[in-house]
């Protein structure tokens, strides 16, 4: 190189170093390069997560998705349901036959995959009808806690209980053995000919 071109360009400003080394280039120089998302940033973690819950409309079960806030655990959406349905929903017809002051005092997912859920006595004060119903609500909710669920059991006081399928049987007990697991299709009769399935926004 020429005493003339080293003259340039240490007039320029570039530094001279014998070896290479990284140069920070301004913002803006390449914008498309700019725009890349940063390798490793932490991306936006959610917040809610939907879970279904079951009211009724004219007598029928109806599926609602409800945001429930994370992690979600198997009491939210057992609560969320015995919470009602809210205004704009109870305008649109829905209502739910669990009687209020209900209240779930626990939930487990026992290994054979049922769900046992225990309740205070307010719940096993209601009769006929209006129990079928209450009992399918918690059933379909509950049965939509695990994969593959194999049913519900309820509990009053740690006692199992025995309670009505959507025909309002009840199955008989043997002495030492629990009542029958109460699965989804018990309440077949509680089922629309078109599922009616929703998310709710209220």
């Amino acid at each position: 190189m020429s005493l003339g071109c080293v003259i340039a360009l240490a007039g320029c400003g570039l530094p001279t170093d014998e070896t290479p080394r990284a140069v920070e280039v301004p913002a803006g120089v390449f914008p498309e390069r700019d725009a890349q998302p940063v390798v490793g940033a932490a991306a936006d973690t959610p917040t809610t997560s939907l879970h279904a819950v079951y009211f009724l409309r004219d007598g029928l079960l109806v599926e609602l998705q409800r945001p429930l806030a994370v992690p979600v655990f198997l009491d939210a959406p057992l609560n969320n349901l015995l919470a009602g349905p809210t205004p704009t929903e109870a305008e649109n017809g829905l209502e739910s036959a669990i009687p209020a002051g209900t209240e779930v005092v626990d939930v487990q997912l026992l290994r054979n995959n049922v769900v046992s859920i225990h309740l205070n006595e307010v719940f096993f004060e209601v009769e006929g009808a209006q129990r079928v119903r209450a009992v399918a609500q918690l059933v379909l909710t509950a049965s939509a806690l695990a994969r593959d669920s194999q049913g519900v059991l309820f509990y009053l006081d740690g006692l199992p209980q025995s309670l009505p399928d959507g025909a309002g049987a009840i199955a008989q007990v043997r002495p030492g053995q629990l009542p029958r697991v109460l699965q989804v299709s018990d309440f077949s009769e509680l089922m629309p000919l078109t599922p009616l399935r929703s998310v709710s926004r209220s």
